[in-house]
């Protein structure tokens, strides 16, 4: 009996069982990119192609309109933060210089492997009533058919 009374000071009243705590899951804030994606650009670009290939940046800054920053955060589930930060200076609307820090080479490397996997995704089905469905049944049986609302 001591010793079962005992055994519940040892244990933190915070304490919370494995089994009991929520889920948690990655948090992606801001514009990813990476390597690959600034390999594409190139000076003398223009707005619109440098949005065209990184996206819309996350900073657009009204008193600083020749420059875009683009940056990304990444919180895992075990608490781990990763961060990078990528500005593009524009001078006459056309890329001058372009620099950041911490890009990963491909979505790969900071994601994991699933992040490049294509979800296979099928057409639609036609719309057309079913085979087994003649023309002079409803669906729910019966010869009548419902009005058709137009």
């Amino acid at each position: 009996m001591a010793l079962g009374v005992s055994a519940c000071s040892i244990i933190p009243d915070n304490y919370v069982p494995s089994f009991v705590k929520p889920y948690k899951f990655d948090i992606q804030q801001g514009n990813f990119i990476t390597q690959q994606d600034v390999a594409k650009l190139q000076v003398g670009m223009t707005k619109e192609q440098v949005r065209f290939i990184l996206g819309t940046p996350l900073l657009n800054d009204a008193f600083h309109a020749n420059r875009w920053d683009y940056v990304y955060r990444l919180l895992r589930a075990d608490g781990q933060t990763t961060q990078s930060r990528y500005t593009v200076i524009f001078e006459n609307e056309r890329v001058a210089r372009h620099g950041g820090e911490n890009l990963p080479v491909s979505p790969t490397d900071l994601l994991g492997p699933d992040s490049t996997t294509k979800v296979p995704t099928e057409p639609l089905p036609s719309e057309k009533p079913a085979d087994d469905i003649k023309d002079s049944e409803s669906a729910v049986g019966g010869t009548e058919r419902a009005p058709v609302l137009k």
